[in-house]
């Protein structure tokens, strides 16, 4: 066999830097051409440090793609506790209007240059739960996105792939987030918003006692060992609004619940936090989606929605299709902006 000509290049030591400019060989040394531009980029995509922040399940499969398995320390990606040392947050999870607030100040904090990666079906579009009160259509109406990662969630592959385009956006300079407007004024009708028909009407059933009898029947039931406070809830029926109660006794395995019939125009009753300090949470979520007023409440404030927020959502008289803006609008708004998306 004869031997085969040897590429003088592959014996050359490789630097990793040949995309960023030229390298000149002379002797005694070795001279690189390349532009401060260049090696800066170099630098940001080689060291991106994502903030440790995550909002739902996708975040995850994001804490999965940060461990030892698929070890993201090869790719210069190291976590930061802070904003102000981070400069990549990646938005994992659903994102609702009371969060949006918070997403923004945080990417505010961050200083530049600064990148976003939207990742999962929700943080995208807000998917099935996208017309829904609190929920907004999708993160880049909050911030500017960069990168999409599709999935349900995504995979710490699918992760990762978002992180390599994202490498690569940096290293072409060719950073192009993408950001919604809220307020299409266009499409931003007063037009009523239909309610909601039910065919048939839960009927009523338990045991029902009236407000008067509450705090003594929930203090009895904790003396005779019914000490574990299971739930507080309500439902709406059209002429009344019913709070329902269930305590629980570990050591006998038993249940006991009961309710209080309210008027709409007035649901008040008093508070058994200082009876059941788990009512607490149970009563502020009570008020915060049914509107029911708990009277001498610690802290009567709302506990899931904004404190500005108008309405009850759960009641029946709530309208479920209410812009929020400037981070949710309305479903037609919604689609509207969605066909203006199609025709470019």
């Amino acid at each position: 066999m004869g031997t085969q000509p040897i590429d003088e290049d592959k014996k050359k030591p490789r630097l990793g830097l040949e995309e960023l400019g030229d390298l000149i060989r002379v002797p005694g040394a070795n001279i690189f051409l390349t532009s401060t531009k260049k090696i800066f980029s170099w630098a940001e995509k080689s060291s991106l440090w994502p903030l440790t922040f995550g909002l739902a399940c996708c975040a995850i499969e994001m804490m999965a793609t940060f461990a030892s398995r698929f070890d993201l320390d090869r790719f210069g990606v190291i976590t930061r506790a802070s904003p102000r040392q981070a400069d990549l947050i990646i938005i994992a999870g659903t994102v609702t209007v009371k969060m949006a607030e918070r997403i923004r100040k945080l990417y505010v904090q961050m200083p530049s240059p600064k990148w976003v990666i939207a990742a999962g079906s929700c943080a995208i579009s807000g998917d099935h739960y996208r017309h829904i009160y609190s929920v907004v259509p999708g993160v880049d109406w909050v911030i500017p996105v960069d990168v999409y990662v599709a999935g349900c969630p995504p995979t710490p592959e699918a992760f990762m792939d978002g992180i390599i385009k994202l490498q690569e956006i940096i290293s072409s300079e060719a950073t192009n987030p993408h950001f919604n407007v809220a307020a299409i004024k266009s499409v931003i009708q007063d037009a009523p918003n239909e309610k909601p028909k039910k065919k048939q009407e839960i009927p009523k059933t338990g045991d029902y006692i009236s407000p008067d009898e509450l705090t003594s029947h929930a203090s009895d039931l904790k003396d005779s060992g019914f000490d574990y406070l299971t739930y507080i809830t309500a439902v709406d029926y059209p002429d009344t609004l019913d709070v329902i109660y269930e305590v629980r006794s570990i050591e006998k395995n038993e249940d006991r619940s009961w309710k209080v019939s309210l008027d709409h125009s007035n649901p008040a009753l008093p508070s058994i936090s200082s009876i059941f300090k788990g009512a607490n949470w149970h009563e502020r979520e009570a008020y915060d989606l049914f509107g029911v007023k708990f009277t001498d409440h610690p802290d009567p404030r709302r506990i899931l929605l904004p404190e500005d927020w108008s309405g009850h959502p759960l009641r029946k008289d709530y309208a479920m299709d209410t812009s929020r803006l400037p981070y949710r609008p309305v479903r037609k708004e919604y689609e509207a902006w969605k066909e203006m998306l199609k025709k470019g």
